[in-house]
C-alpha cells in the first residue's frame, strides 16, 4: 500500500473526504505516517526489517552494517571445526572478553556515519560468517512510497490517532486502541493468507470513530 492510499483511508475517517489534505496538513500527516512505522519497528523484530547475509572472511575483523538497529542473534562463523558463536559484548567489557580469549564482537558507530561490527581476533580468514540483524525502516519520502509493514492499516490507524490527539479530540483513544489491535496482530500472528496475500482492512464508508 502506498503512502497516498494510507492518507486517503485516514482522510475518509478524519475529514469524511475522498481526497488527501494539502499544504502543511499534508506534510504533517506524512510525518505522522513515517513516525508510525518507526513506532512499530521499535516494538518488535519484524521480518520486514531483517537483514541476513553471509560472507567469506578474508582476514578483516570489521564488517559494515548498513542501516543497523540491533542484532537478531549473535553472529556465527563456520570454521573447520564447526560453527562458532561470536557473542555481542558492550564496549566496556571488551578487554575482559579479550583476556579470556572468547569469541565475541562489539558494535561501534552512529546513525550518521554508520555502524560496524568489530570481531575478536578469533575471526580469521577462510570462515563463513553469518550475520542477521534488524535495520531501521527506509521511510516513505513520497506519496508513491510503499509501506514496509506487512499490514499498512496500522499506519492508517496511527495517523488517525495522532491527528485526533493534536485536535484534542477524545476519540483518539478509540483510534489508538484500533492501531494497537493491528500491531498485536502483526506481532502475534502470521500475516499472510492463502496465496501469500497480506490481510489488510481498508477503511469503509462508515466512520468507525463516529
Amino acid at each position: 500500500m502506498t503512502l497516498n492510499q494510507i492518507l486517503l483511508d485516514a482522510s475518509a475517517v478524519l475529514d469524511l473526504s475522498g481526497s488527501i489534505p494539502t499544504g502543511d496538513e499534508l506534510t504533517l500527516r506524512k510525518n505522522y505516517a513515517n513516525q508510525a512505522v518507526e513506532d512499530a519497528a521499535a516494538t518488535s523484530q519484524f521480518p520486514e526489517f531483517r537483514v541476513e547475509y553471509s560472507l567469506y572472511t578474508i582476514g578483516s575483523t570489521q564488517v559494515p552494517l548498513a542501516g543497523f538497529r540491533e542484532f537478531e542473534c549473535n553472529p556465527r562463523a563456520l570454521s573447520s571445526t564447526g560453527w562458532r558463536e561470536f557473542q555481542e559484548v558492550e564496549l566496556v567489557n571488551r578487554e575482559t572478553a579479550l583476556s579470556d580469549g572468547d569469541d565475541f564482537c562489539w558494535v561501534t558507530g552512529n546513525p550518521q556515519s554508520g555502524y560496524v561490527a568489530n570481531f575478536s581476533a578469533n575471526l580469521v580468514a577462510n570462515m563463513s560468517l553469518s550475520v542477521i540483524y534488524q535495520r531501521y525502516p527506509s521511510g516513505m519520502p513520497s506519496l508513491t512510497s510503499i509501506c514496509e509493514l506487512s499490514d499498512p492499516t496500522y499506519v492508517t490507524r496511527k495517523v488517525e490517532s495522532y491527528v485526533l490527539y493534536s485536535r484534542g479530540d477524545d476519540r483518539f483513544q478509540t483510534a489508538e486502541a484500533r492501531a494497537n489491535s493491528v500491531l498485536l496482530n502483526m506481532t502475534g500472528r502470521k500475516m499472510k493468507g492463502t496465496g501469500g496475500q497480506y490481510r489488510t482492512t481498508s477503511a469503509g464508508f462508515e466512520n468507525p470513530l463516529a
